[in-house]
């Protein structure tokens, strides 16, 4: 978590900023699909690939569950009990396939917003990821990029609308809009935006939280609008 508090501390300082939205993105399978993969030996010599993220999620959180974890990610629990997990393939952009639905939007830079890509992946992606942008024309000095290496896409949206906050003691974000295609991120999203007691009294009127989950259909990518 230390490590996820300095990638992004020098972001949330900004205060005078006149930023109302904030657009995030999710890398992986939401901005490009890559060929990457996770090799995992278990402890009992059994050898996995993974591909994807929905795949690495399954194991992840059946793993978790066989061997008593209920960390949010659990990736170092696992790995402090003898699974040997190679994430090398992540530290670099893999065949990818832009995802034109997203890119299109991503290439918009409205004035009263600010993008970010968030990623589960760790810090040493964040120049090939950049790289790729400027690759597809997307302009990287534009996009600030945050490697979560795990932790909770969730608690990173908390802290940045407890940052901004107003004379009024009203967060000056009015709208987050999140593209993503992992229903476990989702899902958390939702509980610590929409459900979050220690929100309520700093979310401005009118606060819309706007989820485009990215998903595979057939031969091409689609999307689904969640709001709460």
């Amino acid at each position: 978590m230390k490590l996820l508090l300095e990638n992004w501390r020098e972001y949330l300082k900004e205060m005078v900023e006149p930023i109302t939205t904030l657009r995030i993105f999710d890398f992986d399978e939401t901005i490009a699909h890559t060929q990457s993969e996770t090799r995992i030996e278990a402890p009992d010599k059994s050898l996995t690939s993974l591909k994807g993220q929905k795949e690495f999620d399954a194991y992840m959180k059946q793993a978790a569950e066989n061997e008593g974890i209920d960390s949010f990610d659990p990736v170092g629990d696992l790995i402090k009990m003898g699974y040997n997990i190679d994430l090398s393939d992540y530290s670099i952009v893999k065949d990818p396939e832009e995802i034109t639905i997203v890119t299109d939007v991503m290439r918009e830079f409205p004035e009263d917003s600010k993008t970010y890509i968030i990623t589960a992946r760790r810090g040493e992606s964040i120049d090939p990821i950049l790289d790729y942008l400027n690759n597809i024309n997307i302009d990287s000095s534009k996009v600030r990029p945050i490697a979560t290496q795990g932790e909770s896409k969730g608690d990173v949206m908390v802290q940045m609308m407890k940052n901004k906050i107003m004379p009024n003691g009203k967060s000056n974000i009015n709208k987050i809009e999140y593209f993503e295609d992992s229903q476990r991120n989702i899902d958390d999203v939702l509980m610590k935006i929409c459900n979050n007691p220690d929100l309520a009294n700093i979310k401005p009127d009118g606060f819309k939280l706007i989820i485009h989950r990215i998903y595979k259909s057939e031969d091409r990518f689609a999307e689904e609008i969640i709001t709460c």
